[in-house]
């Protein structure tokens, strides 16, 4: 078993169907590689299955970040290789920000002021 690890944005909302009597929960995510003109983007068609379809659909939206682990399966379309993952985990809110109407007067964006004072220089 190829087992992967990775974070990425959501391609499209999640979309929930069921596959022979079982729920199964599919959407595409966009990692990036590389960096300046090397710049590539891979896509991966990432599928949940179970109960976790449901639980998960309604958090997994067009250009939110998750992490996924899950299952690699390459295979070839019109000779480009297609990147498949049986998600054994999915983390929709990696890096982002819950729905914050439940916080009670809690001051989300304190966290984010101090990582803007941060200067990007090298210190060495």
């Amino acid at each position: 078993m190829n087992t992967i690890f990775f974070t990425g944005n959501v391609g499209n909302d999640a979309e929930l169907r069921n596959a022979g009597g079982t729920d199964v929960c599919n959407f595409n995510v966009a990692v990036k590689q590389g960096f300046g003109r090397d710049a590539a983007t891979a896509w991966y068609r990432v599928g949940v299955w179970g109960t976790r379809a449901k639980s998960i659909v309604e958090h997994v939206k067009k250009g939110s970040k998750v992490a996924v682990a899950g299952e690699l399966m390459i295979g070839e379309y019109n000779g480009k290789p297609q990147y498949e993952v049986r998600a054994h985990e999915v983390d929709p809110f990696c890096g982002g920000k819950a729905d914050t109407s439940t916080t009670s007067g809690r001051d989300d964006r304190a966290p984010q002021r101090a990582a803007d004072e941060l200067s990007d220089d090298c210190p060495f």
